[in-house]
């Protein structure tokens, strides 16, 4: 009896020591589970949609980081600009904007269920904001780029011919749409920024298709003669894919024209000059997307609207605008709140600003005096101002002025009312940065 409760005895101690043992192997097992397990694997990527201007929005993908022994519990990014995004789930995309040029190197840190972390990193560059432009510093009028302040200014095709009207894809700012004259008419092209990949949208031989302007879909809205052939009254609105094919047109103004249309950065709605109902020689309107038009600004008898810039006679083949047209049109702030325009008042051309939906409407100086409490004299002068670009970066206005004895473009920066040349070779005319 005394050897059986023994054994049992001896057995159950057996058995105690065992789970004990494997108790205690299991604590420490889980205690170094740091120094045997794996840590976590940052994975980072970006993508920019093709653009490397400022302002330009980054989107940040942490989605392939993982960990191979268990579960990412936390992540934070650091995007080098004095700013970080932490967060739990790393299936979200972080959208960043960057609104300033430069080299950034982005950094993301992950953790695991095991206090464990995991880093990687990515180099993002941002190039300075661009203005596309014509110049006839060749001979002829060519397209160009140059910096935001005027420096690096480069050719970006050079032919025989003259090249106007430059307006930038919007989202990426890679293409740039633009009217070439071949001789006899002028039809519309795309190009790269950098100069290739050139191609015609349209083949017209004996109208005119000028002043392209992208839409927020990517189409290509522009002005054209071709409902009347050769015509200087008849002109349009049409529509066209960025890839060419058949035009569709947009606006119905004749007997009256309908000439240099801006596309709003927000939705389809377009603004554009038009001498319908106007007091004076044309006024500032709008065709929305359901097709309807609306005069929205109207400067007053014998004035002008939008358009209102010295008729242009420079070119090798005739715009054939309408009668007392020039080159000009509108421009949307980059929110598509505001227009800004050029007016003939008293036969002098100035700059207004003017709200689309609304009734608001003052000279540039007096805007940028009412909004920003700086003044500035050199904002409208008694020399005409014209071809208004509103910055991508809403940090001020391009524009074109003969303030010094020939047409170059002015930049004028909001916050101190400042105005300053940025080109001084040639005639330099129509800048454009298209990007909302």
């Amino acid at each position: 009896m005394f050897g059986h409760d023994s054994a049992a005895r001896r057995t159950r101690r057996r058995v105690a020591t065992v789970v004990g043992l494997l108790a205690i192997l299991t604590i420490g097992l889980t205690a170094c589970r740091g120094f045997f397990g794996q840590g976590p694997i940052a994975f980072l990527v970006f993508d920019v949609g093709g653009d490397t201007e400022v302002p330009v929005t980054v989107t940040f993908d942490l989605a392939g980081s993982n960990d191979p022994d268990g579960t990412i519990v936390s992540y934070e990014l650091d995007v080098d600009d004095g700013t970080t995004y932490e967060g739990t789930d790393i299936s979200v995309l972080i959208p960043h904007p960057y609104t300033e040029a430069g080299t950034y190197t982005a950094i993301l840190t992950v953790t695991d269920n095991d206090g464990r972390i995991g880093m990687d990193l990515v180099t993002v560059v941002i190039g300075p904001a661009m203005i596309t432009f014509a110049s006839n510093r060749s001979g002829q009028y060519d397209i160009y780029r140059m910096k935001a302040d005027g420096t690096d200014e480069g050719a970006v095709n050079v032919t025989d011919d003259d090249e106007f009207f430059p307006d930038l894809v919007r989202d990426t700012r890679n293409t740039i749409a633009y009217s070439a004259e071949d001789g006899q008419s002028w039809n519309l092209w795309t190009m790269s920024v950098t100069g290739s990949g050139l191609s015609p949208l349209t083949q017209q031989t004996a109208s005119n298709q000028i002043q392209p302007s992208w839409s927020s879909g990517g189409q290509i809205v522009y002005a054209s003669n071709a409902a009347q052939t050769p015509s200087t009254t008849t002109w349009e609105l049409y529509i066209i894919d960025a890839d060419g094919g058949a035009a569709e047109q947009l606006s119905e103004q004749s007997p009256s024209f309908a000439i240099a249309p801006a596309c709003s950065p927000v939705n389809d709605d377009v603004a554009f000059v038009s001498d319908a109902n106007s007091t004076g020689d044309s006024s500032l309107w709008i065709l929305y997307d359901d097709g309807s038009a609306e005069e929205i600004f109207d400067p007053g008898a014998g004035e002008r609207a939008g358009d209102a810039s010295p008729i242009f006679t420079m070119a090798s083949v005739d715009l054939k605008l309408p009668a007392g047209a020039g080159i000009s049109r509108p421009s949307w702030s980059p929110d598509g709140t505001l227009i800004i325009a050029s007016v003939s008042d008293s036969g002098q051309t100035d700059l207004w600003v003017i709200d689309p939906y609304g009734t608001y409407a003052e000279l540039l100086e007096d805007y940028v005096d009412e909004t920003y409490g700086v003044s500035g004299t050199d904002i409208n002068t008694s020399d005409d101002e014209f071809c208004p670009y509103w910055l991508e970066d809403g940090t001020g206005i391009a524009f074109v002025s003969d303030r010094d004895g020939d047409y170059q473009i002015y930049r004028l920066t909001f916050v101190t009312a400042d105005v300053e040349a940025l080109t001084a070779s040639g005639d330099s005319i129509l800048p454009a940065a298209t990007k909302p």
